[in-house]
């Protein structure tokens, strides 16, 4: 038993930091073989590949996981699901032309039908999305680190194929990530198949309000970048993508350290130490922030070349944002065990949306730099109001079972896991 229980964890923890080694090794390779503006246009294909899911989804991965917290089996809560899609076929298909055509309509033929392809795939990442939130559920870990091994390994040395042979472009890459993307499905795709009843429904008044959380979650972090490129163009946002891709080593770590810290805590704990735990958090990821900042000036060049001189700047200030963000983590899983799941929701919507007025604001000054800035000074604001929302002063918050607050109900004994988008 300890044998099996080592080799899960062993599978969980390959799963949870295979991306983020792939990402290590290809993002470089990307960066020079493509040039800014091409590897500009690629970033923002695979953030709308992430983006799309969400909304087309329309809530119903929640909305799932909830009739398997009231007592459905998971092949019951699948099939329910399943009925709506069609209507995420639709949505998906309509958000993939609106989005090739408002961020790639510069682009060849070739390369608008590859990324318009790989965004329409979108739906497989859509229905994805229940499964592994069914998987969730069961505390079935196994399922969710097979999915992200799958598509790490054959991403990552799909890349390193076509580097090899010299033949990275747009619609190469675009068809190994097509590639990857139908691959994880398929690996996943059996999970929850099976007997099931006809009698339960996806209830939706909970899956639409259970929705714009969902959008928070995947926006907070990449919304920049799709400014970025609406109002700057390719070239700006292939510096802004790889300073970005060089910010975000820092969240695993200050990420994990805050799961750490707050799971498995009492409320009582989580109320004494609201304010001295969380802070020294954050203090501790800000002393690794001024180190990783600072590293910028050797590593950025080293590790991209020197096309990308301007990214250089830019991931010094955007790694302060990513350990703004990354330290909220600890604010975030204690509100969610004080029964104030919704609050965080409403507080990333709230950072979304002042990020995107203050860029729109900006006008003549908006450029990569004072966009980097807004970028840091909206996960500050995320961070600040995460802190507010866990203190038990905060209007109307109360410590309410999360099932009585549109979030469903834990379902013992399986663990519960809490991601980001």
């Amino acid at each position: 038993m300890k044998l099996l229980a080592d080799s899960r964890l062993a599978v969980l923890v390959a799963g949870q930091y295979s991306p983020l080694l792939v990402q290590l090794v290809t993002g470089p390779i990307l960066a020079r073989a493509l040039g800014p503006a091409d590897r500009g246009y690629l970033g923002v294909a695979l953030i709308l590949v992430a983006v799309i899911p969400v909304f087309a989804s329309i809530g119903t991965p929640a909305a799932a996981r909830r009739l398997v917290a009231e007592g459905s089996d998971v092949a019951t809560a699948r099939f329910a699901a399943a009925r709506s899609n069609p209507v995420i076929l639709v949505v998906t298909l309509l958000m993939s032309v609106v989005a090739v055509y408002v961020w790639f309509s510069g682009l060849s033929p070739a390369e608008l039908l590859a990324i318009f392809v790989l965004l329409a795939l979108s739906y497989f990442g859509a229905v994805r999305m229940t499964i592994l939130s069914l998987a969730v559920s069961e505390g079935s870990t196994n399922i969710i680190a097979r999915y992200q091994i799958v598509g790490a390994c054959l991403s990552g040395i799909g890349i390193c194929s076509l580097a090899v042979v010299d033949r990275i472009d747009i619609v190469t890459v675009c068809i190994v990530y097509i590639v990857s993307q139908l691959a994880q499905f398929a690996a996943i795709f059996r999970y929850g198949r099976g007997h099931h009843r006809r009698d339960r429904g996806i209830d939706w008044a909970y899956a639409l309000k259970s929705l714009p959380g969902q959008i928070s979650d995947v926006l907070l972090i990449r919304v920049d970048q799709l400014l970025c490129s609406l109002f700057l163009g390719a070239h700006a946002t292939g510096m802004y993508v790889v300073a970005f891709s060089y910010a975000f080593v820092a969240f695993p770590l200050v990420h994990s350290v805050g799961l750490r810290i707050s799971g498995g805590k009492r409320r009582d704990e989580l109320v004494k130490n609201s304010v001295r735990v969380p802070l020294s958090v954050l203090a501790g990821a800000l002393c690794f922030g001024v180190v990783w900042s600072g590293a910028a000036v050797w590593v950025v060049p080293l590790l991209f070349g020197g096309d990308y001189a301007e990214s250089l700047p830019l991931a010094a200030i955007l790694t302060f944002g990513v350990v703004l963000f990354s330290s909220a983590t600890v604010n975030v899983q204690a509100a969610v065990s004080l029964g104030r799941a919704h609050l965080i929701s409403v507080i990333g919507l709230v950072a979304v949306c002042l990020e995107v007025v203050a860029v729109v604001f900006l006008g003549s000054s908006r450029t990569v730099t004072t966009m980097a800035v807004v970028a840091v000074l909206a996960s500050g604001v995320y961070y600040t109001l995460s802190l507010l929302v866990r203190q038990r002063t905060v209007p109307g918050t109360r410590s309410r079972p999360l099932f009585e607050q549109g979030e469903e109900e834990p379902v013992a004994p399986a663990p519960q896991s809490a991601e980001r988008g």
